[in-house]
């Protein structure tokens, strides 16, 4: 006489899961939900920092294209940089000018004289009485451009005229009477404004203009030189690291090639850094 109890079936036919393959389920679907959620958070984070480090890489390219830019149209001889402070501070100065051409009778004999002729600028300059700015003839020398006096390579403009005619020629007319102290080989001359700074300080980049030519060049912790609020003192970057580096260096010009200004600055924010290394060439010559 069979005594086992037949099977309980399901009234449907089918059988369910077990608790063991239910708690084995929620294990294994935690565990990939957890990767899939690791794996997106860290593709989002990716993401958010290549955006920032090419907003730091644009933003610090569009500062030295601007740095180059506004370096390419300096005065030869003219760019100097001070020391650079442990912080990095440091500050670029230089002498844009507004034209160029060949002059014709400057004085360089005697006590001087206060009118030259020169070929006409291309394109057109002329300048109205007082003209506030500078004719300069072959600055060879930085300090003596920036100290001044007769004789002397920079002599205040009060106008520059052209009295028309077809001779291709403008009358310069100066301040005082000056000497320009050396001929230059090409017989070059530049019409050039003040000084312009771009200093490195507290980890910001500002540029100051309209402060005046210093024998001696000003920073930011010589007092009453360079300006103070705007707008002749204007925040061009924000976000600079540059600690223990030197953001502004000459490489004196040798047999083979002009001078060279090396720049080194470095981005940075939220923990994400660009550090950005460029050289410009200086192309004018006395």
């Amino acid at each position: 006489m069979n005594t086992h109890l037949p099977e309980m079936l399901p009234v449907n036919g089918q059988r369910g899961f077990t608790i063991i393959e239910i708690v084995i389920t929620l294990l294994v679907s935690s565990i990939l939900a957890i990767g899939i959620v690791g794996y997106i958070g860290d593709a989002i984070e990716g993401f958010a920092a290549s955006g920032n480090r090419n907003k730091l890489a644009s933003s610090g390219r569009n500062v030295v294209d601007r740095l180059a830019m506004e370096l390419h149209n300096a005065v030869p001889n003219s760019i100097r940089v001070s020391t650079a402070q442990s912080s990095g501070d440091q500050c670029l100065e230089f002498i844009p000018f507004t034209g160029a051409s060949n002059y014709r009778d400057a004085p360089f004999t005697g006590s001087g004289g206060t009118d030259f002729e020169a070929i006409d600028f291309n394109p057109v300059l002329t300048l109205a009485s007082p003209a506030g700015q500078y004719a300069v003839i072959y600055p060879i020398d930085t300090q003596d451009l920036y100290d001044g006096g007769s004789p002397g390579p920079r002599a205040l403009i009060d106008e520059i005229e052209d009295t028309g005619g077809s001779d291709g020629l403008v009358t310069v007319r100066l301040d005082s009477t000056h000497r320009f102290s050396r001929r230059s080989p090409v017989e070059r001359l530049y019409v050039a404004d003040q000084p312009v700074s771009f200093c490195v300080e507290n980890g910001q980049l500002f540029r100051y203009e309209q402060y005046g030519f210093q024998s001696t060049q000003c920073t930011p912790d010589t007092a009453s030189c360079l300006p103070a609020t705007a707008p002749n003192r204007t925040l061009i970057s924000l976000n600079i690291d540059n600690n223990t580096l030197t953001a502004f260096e000459i490489l004196p010009a040798t047999l083979r090639r002009n001078a060279i200004i090396a720049m080194d600055l470095n981005f940075t924010d939220s923990g994400d850094e660009v550090r950005l290394k460029h050289e410009v060439l200086l192309r004018n010559v006395p």
